[in-house]
């Protein structure tokens, strides 16, 4: 993000800061959970190859849940316009 600290009071530049603090922070600890859970899903799976169909179903259903949420945690992915970007008309 560019911003032009001259554009905005120092007021919404400071919450501006901080919203983009806040969303790496977030951002940052989703990855290290969502790392984690994908070292022990992949762990599980390897060991469990010598058991039957019951732990490949479950871990897909955990699979499944994990990207699930992870969609559903994830702040939406909008481009904003810059201050050189010229705007397109909605279709």
């Amino acid at each position: 993000m560019q911003v032009h600290s001259s554009d905005l009071d120092p007021e919404q530049l400071r919450r501006l800061l901080a919203d983009q603090v806040a969303r790496d922070q977030a951002r940052e600890v989703r990855r290290y959970f969502l790392v984690r859970i994908g070292a022990v899903a992949a762990a599980i799976w390897l060991f469990s190859w010598p058991i039957p169909l019951l732990p490949h179903t479950v871990l897909w259903a955990l699979a499944a849940a994990v990207v699930f949420a992870y969609a559903l945690m994830s702040p939406p992915q909008t481009r904003r316009a810059t201050r050189h970007t010229p705007r397109t008309p909605p279709r």
